[in-house]
């Protein structure tokens, strides 16, 4: 299982720049079609580290909502860079965006119950694939939550200039991590929902972030930055089921997270061919996975085969299914 993580640590830092004049912003489009793929391997090597008990790939099991974080706040600053630089942007913006993030999500959900229908013999019939409560649960989470902060954010957009008024999101998301703790979903829920606004509001304080954060003693404020993650994630191992870890452990720890990201990607280029490459497929990788996870489990005894082949059959279907995607919607283009 080290292979994997060497491997990750590969997809990290190849290609890496030192910039020794912070410029433009963090979220670049290099940098953030990279950050995208390393994040999405990473999420799944979490999942492989619970699928297999393995201790090498236990720091991904608990890194896993720092690096959903990451997939918040890029959404955030992307969403409000796209409205300041694009005209009538919200006229079509939920058309555009939701079914972008539903269908490939109902597709690779029927793909799912096919494949575990096939190879696991669940009891699965044709019923459940037009079933919108088994859809809901039977796809990650993320979809949903994304789904909900896509709406929000139209709905606020629409009403009111966010550049002015983004603390409005600001407690709404506070509302909602205070709902989703009270209803006791699972944590990840409400782990990371704070760094989408977070995305927002560096858009917006970009110049600042990069005066404040950057210019001077940014390797300090980095280690401020981490040691604070360190603290937060050590009150969620203390108080994994209470309020301090649970709640406000995992939200400082990933909003930290972020910072530190932020802060580095000022100083430092992110990206290679396979991490952008990656970062093209990264939702669909992220769909993928916890079927293969689940599918090829009972065939394969040898933890690090399994995980590997896991890796690569998500990577090849993520890939497929983007280019047949595209196709199809090029040949919908022509008609």
């Amino acid at each position: 299982m080290l292979i994997i993580v060497l491997m990750w640590l590969a997809l990290v830092f190849w290609g890496i720049e030192y910039l020794k004049v912070p410029d433009g912003t963090a979220f670049d489009k290099e940098n953030t079609l990279a950050l995208r793929g390393i994040c999405s391997i990473e999420i799944m090597m979490g999942h492989l580290g619970i699928a297999t008990n393995s201790t090498v790939l236990f720091p991904n099991r608990k890194a896993g909502i720092l690096f959903v974080g990451i997939f918040f706040a890029i959404s955030g600053y992307g969403l409000m860079c796209s409205l300041h630089n694009k005209n009538n942007y919200l006229d079509r913006f939920l058309i555009n965006r939701l079914p972008k993030l539903l269908i490939p999500a109902y597709v690779i959900y029927a793909i799912g119950i096919f494949a575990k229908a096939v190879f696991l013999n669940t009891a699965y019939g044709p019923a459940d694939f037009f079933r919108p409560d088994r859809c809901f649960t039977g796809t990650n989470w993320y979809v949903w939550e994304m789904f909900v902060m896509y709406i929000v954010f139209y709905i606020c957009a629409r009403l009111m200039d966010l550049k002015k008024s983004h603390i409005v999101l600001l407690i709404l998301s506070l509302i909602f991590v205070c709902i989703g703790y009270t209803l006791k979903l699972d944590g990840p829920w409400y782990g990371s929902t704070f760094c989408f606004w977070l995305g927002i509001f560096y858009f917006i304080k970009r110049e600042k972030f990069r005066e404040v954060l950057v210019l001077q003693h940014w390797i300090l404020k980095t280690i401020i930055c981490g040691v604070t993650m360190t603290a937060a994630m050590a009150l969620f191992f203390i108080n994994e089921d209470g309020i301090i870890g649970d709640l406000i452990g995992r939200n400082i720890a990933s909003v930290s997270f972020v910072i530190i990201v932020i802060i580095c990607l000022y100083r430092f280029k992110l990206g290679n061919m396979v991490s952008r490459k990656l970062g093209k497929y990264s939702y669909e990788i992220f769909l993928f996975h916890p079927i293969l996870i689940a599918v090829l489990r009972p065939y394969i005894d040898n933890n690090a085969v399994y995980a590997l082949l896991v890796i690569a059959l998500t990577i090849i279907a993520a890939s497929i299914y983007c280019i047949f995607s595209d196709f199809i919607r090029e040949k919908m283009k022509q008609m």
